[in-house]
């Protein structure tokens, strides 16, 4: 009987090991893709900052913020399937997207696999004892990276702007807009200066650089503009339509 339970207790070290080799090889692997592609992205917007970017991206031409932000969430998806995605599908969702992700996955099965390893193959420390040690340190590590970067996206998601704060503000050309084809606005929005493609409202408008107009849409990046004067007259009239 002891002789069995010798047996089963060494099959149970030995399964152990291969676990906690295989969380850390596939977990920092991931990691490892995950920070290679992630360098790899900086360089290709980096590299590309100083081309048309507008005729290779129907987004904000001013965008060093808003592509950086479009990249970090190209990222996300390698290591983190949101499941708030299937809130719609399942009641729990919501509640399951606060503690688990796949970014979590990643980090339980490194940190689990690492310290396992250690452990295992550097201390004297038993195979129980490695056991809880490794998993409390698999979930501490995912937990906390998983909660740091939902703390990021919450305040990155407050300060980015939207296509509604792009409506209604004052801008001025500096690139002319002609009829059928885009031109070039500076405006303001959330306290920063950005340039966006812009095309008139009325296709047949014209506006020179240095003209003021004001953004009456904003849809893929590029404001619809109309003249100063036009956008006054007009809320004049609704004004007068309302009362």
């Amino acid at each position: 009987m002891t002789e069995i339970a010798a047996c089963v207790l060494a099959y149970a070290a030995d399964a152990l090991d291969i676990a906690y080799w295989g969380g850390l090889v596939i977990g920092g692997g991931l990691l490892l893709v995950s920070i290679i592609g992630g360098a790899h992205g900086d360089a290709d917007v980096d590299t590309g900052a100083g081309a048309d970017f507008d005729a290779d991206v129907d987004v904000d031409v001013d965008a060093d913020f808003d592509v950086d932000a479009d990249f970090d969430v190209d990222a996300d998806v390698d290591l983190e399937t949101d499941v708030a995605d299937v809130a719609h599908a399942t009641g729990g969702a919501t509640a399951l997207a606060t503690w688990f992700s796949m970014r979590f996955v990643v980090f339980f099965l490194a940190a689990f696999g690492a310290v396992g390893v250690i452990l295992t193959h550097m201390t004297t420390v038993g195979p129980a004892a490695t056991l809880v040690i490794a998993l409390v340190a698999g979930v501490g590590v995912g937990q906390a990276v998983h909660q740091m970067f939902r703390a990021i996206r919450r305040t990155s998601g407050d300060s980015t702007p939207q296509p509604r704060d792009y409506v209604q503000k004052l801008a001025r050309v500096s690139v002319p807009i002609e009829p059928h084809r885009k031109g070039e606005v500076t405006l303001h929005v959330r306290g920063t200066r950005r340039d966006v493609p812009a095309v008139g409202a009325d296709v047949q408008a014209r506006f020179g650089v240095g003209e003021e107009v004001v953004v009456v849409g904003y849809r893929a990046g590029v404001a619809q503009v109309v003249s100063r004067g036009a956008f006054a007259r007009d809320s004049k009239s609704a004004k007068g339509e309302v009362s």
